[in-house]
C-alpha cells in the first residue's frame, strides 16, 4: 500500500506499532509527520485457533487504537487489511473510523483520498473495482522497520500474485483477493528481492500468495526467471499437495525454494471431498514422497471438525497423516465462520446461524457429530511428545517463539530434527 501511494504522489509513514519503544512512541511519530490521513492495516481478527480464539480477538484494541489516533489527528482514519475485509461494517462500525477499504487497496485507496482531498463525498466503505487484477503495488521495503524485522527473526514477505480460483469451503481468500489470478511481472518481483538483499541483507523470503502453485503453472515461468537472476536467495510459500513433478521440484530448488506449507486441510478423502478441497489423499501422498526425495522440508496445516466429520474419519485422517514420512503437522480443531464463503451459507442452512449474525467476535464450525471434549483429547494423545506435531495451536505457537529465542530465525518448523539432513542452518550468531 505505501508503495502504491508514494506512485501516486502520496507522502507517506509507515509504522508498526508491534515495535513501539513505549506507550508514547505513536504521539511522537503522529506529532512529527503530521499526517492528514491515517490508515490501519487489519492482518487478522483472531487467530482462527477455537480454543484461544477470544483471548487474540482484536475488536477491542483496534477500536482503542482508532479512538486514540482520532486524538491526535484532525483528518479520516482508514482501516484496511484481508481481516477488515472480511467483517467490513461490522468492524466500521465497532471501531468508529471514519472509513474503510475492502480487497485490494492499490486503487481504491489513491481514489479515496483523491475525493477526500478534493472535498468530494465518498462511502464510507469503498472497494477494488473489478477483480483481483488490479495493480499490485511494489515493495515499500521501509529503512527502519525492515532492519527491525530481520534483527527479530522475521522472514520477509512478498506476493508474486493474487488472486484464488479455488472454492475451498471455509477460506476467506477469495472473498479478500477475488478469483482472477493475477500476476506480478516477475521482474519487478525479482527487483524487490534484489533490492532487499543489496540493502538489507535479506536473503531468505517468504511468498504470500494465497496460493504458490496455481493450476495455470504461472510460479514456473516466475521460477524460471527468479533461478535466471542468480540472487542466491531462500524462499517457502503456500502450496496446494498436488500437481506437481520432479522437474517442476528441481526447477523451484534452483530459484531458491526451502520449505513449503501445505494446505492439506484433511487426511480423509470424505473430508476433503465437503470442504471442496481440489487434492484428494493420492496427491497428498504422492506429494510429500517427491518432497521427502527431493530433501524438501513440508508442514501440512489439518483442521478437524468439518462438515460430516465423526470420530471414524478423525481416526482415518491420523491414520493417513503417519504415513507423511518427514514432515511437520499443525493441527486445528474447527473451523472459523467467515462471510461470504460457502461455510457460512452452509451454517445458516443448517441452522447454526441466522442470515444476518453478526460475525464480528469468532464463531466457529464443528460438525455436530462430534464430542469436542473427546475430539481434542484424540488429537492430544495423537500427537502427545511429537516434535514435529503441533496441537494445540498454542504449543505451536509458545514452541515457535522459544525457537526465536534462542535465536532461530525465519519459519522455524523448518529447523525441527526431522529436517536435520535438509536444512543445516542454525541460529543466527
Amino acid at each position: 500500500m505505501a508503495g502504491a501511494l508514494r506512485q501516486a504522489g502520496y507522502l507517506t509513514q509507515i509504522y508498526d506499532i508491534s515495535l513501539s519503544a513505549s506507550s508514547d512512541d505513536l504521539e511522537r511519530v503522529v506529532k512529527e509527520f503530521t499526517p492528514d490521513v491515517v490508515g490501519i492495516s487489519v492482518r487478522n481478527i483472531d487467530n482462527v485457533d477455537s480454543l484461544t480464539a477470544g483471548a487474540s480477538w482484536t475488536g477491542d484494541s483496534l477500536r482503542e487504537l482508532v479512538a486514540r489516533l482520532k486524538g491526535l489527528v484532525a483528518g479520516p482514519v482508514v482501516l484496511g487489511g484481508p481481516g477488515f475485509s472480511l467483517i467490513p461494517e461490522e468492524l466500521l462500525a465497532h471501531t468508529g473510523a471514519d472509513y474503510g477499504v475492502t480487497g485490494p487497496g492499490e486503487a481504491a485507496l489513491p481514489a479515496l483520498l483523491n475525493h477526500l482531498a478534493a472535498r468530494k463525498s465518498s462511502p464510507r466503505i469503498v472497494s477494488a473495482e473489478g477483480t483481483s487484477c488490479s495493480h499490485i503495488g511494489p515493495a515499500a521495503w521501509d529503512e527502519f522497520l525492515f532492519p527491525e524485522y530481520l534483527k527479530r527473526g522475521g522472514l520477509p514477505g512478498l506476493h508474486t500474485k493474487r488472486g484464488c480460483p479455488n472454492a475451498c469451503l471455509y477460506c476467506g481468500y477469495p472473498v479478500v483477493e477475488g478469483t482472477t489470478i493475477c500476476h506480478r511481472d516477475p521482474l519487478e518481483v525479482v527487483e524487490d528481492l534484489r533490492h532487499a538483499r543489496d540493502h538489507f541483507g535479506a536473503r531468505d523470503f517468504f511468498f504470500t500468495d494465497a496460493v504458490f502453485n496455481d493450476s495455470e503453472g504461472g510460479y514456473l515461468r516466475f521460477a524460471e526467471i527468479l533461478a535466471g537472476a542468480g540472487l542466491g536467495i531462500r524462499f517457502g510459500a503456500y502450496f496446494q499437495p498436488c500437481r506437481i513433478g520432479a522437474n517442476e521440484l528441481n526447477l523451484l530448488k534452483q530459484a531458491g525454494l526451502m520449505a513449503m506449507e501445505l494446505g492439506t486441510d484433511s487426511g480423509c478423502d470424505q473430508i476433503l471431498t465437503r470442504l471442496r478441497k481440489p487434492h484428494r489423499m493420492e496427491d497428498v501422498f504422492a506429494f510429500q514422497a517427491i518432497c521427502h526425495a527431493h530433501c524438501i522440508p513440508c508442514a501440512h496445516f489439518i483442521i478437524f471438525g468439518g462438515p460430516g466429520e465423526t470420530m471414524d474419519t478423525v481416526e482415518e485422517g491420523l491414520a493417513n497423516l503417519e504415513k507423511l514420512e518427514g514432515s511437520c503437522i499443525f493441527a486445528f480443531m474447527g473451523l472459523r465462520i467467515h462471510q461470504g464463503t460457502g461455510l457460512h451459507r452452509l451454517a445458516v442452512k443448517e441452522g447454526r446461524l441466522a442470515v444476518g449474525d453478526p460475525l464480528l467476535r469468532p464463531v466457529f464450525y464443528l460438525s455436530s457429530l462430534l464430542d469436542p471434549i473427546l475430539l481434542e483429547d484424540r488429537i492430544r494423545r495423537s500427537f502427545s511428545g511429537r516434535r514435529d506435531r503441533f496441537f494445540p495451536p498454542e504449543e505451536g505457537n509458545l514452541r515457535m517463539r522459544i525457537l526465536r529465542r534462542m535465536g532461530y530465525s525465519g519459519l522455524l518448523w523448518d529447523t525441527l530434527p526431522i529436517f536435520t539432513s535438509h536444512n543445516q542452518r542454525g541460529p543466527r550468531t
